[in-house]
């Protein structure tokens, strides 16, 4: 019975895995920008040019810091969160949203309770998945 239970718990972890959502953001007003972030995963920031022939380079490893189904975000590993004052959440975030159809850029001052600042960075073709 243990081993069915360890095989079962083993599985549902698995299945879970690979329906995991991809979003892919791609700037689409002349920025060569690419960021792409699995829902409870791993993200990746690339730089596309025209030397490149596919994907780009890839910039920085990131992990995801949000996601409410419109909006997913990521954050570079070792960027460091805030002061636990501020909720200890990371100074900074990139993000796409696919209603809005941009990726946008995030800043949160490290040590003081001030909201989130914005700014969009290119409109973007966002896919999910």
């Amino acid at each position: 019975m243990r081993s069915f239970l360890i095989s079962l718990s083993i599985l549902a972890m698995s299945s879970a895995g690979a329906a995991a959502e991809t979003w892919i953001a791609v700037c689409n007003d002349g920025q060569n920008l690419q960021y792409n972030q699995t829902v409870d995963g791993n993200g990746f920031l690339y730089l596309k040019g025209s030397q490149q022939a596919s994907g780009g380079l890839q910039i920085a490893p990131l992990q995801q810091s949000f996601f409410n189904g419109t909006a997913i975000c990521g954050t570079v590993r070792g960027n460091g969160t805030g002061s636990a004052a501020t909720g200890g959440h990371p100074i900074t975030q990139i993000c796409a949203n696919r209603s809005r159809n941009n990726i946008y850029i995030q800043y949160k001052h490290p040590t003081e309770d001030r909201p989130f600042e914005a700014t969009e960075f290119c409109s973007a073709n966002v896919n999910v998945r």
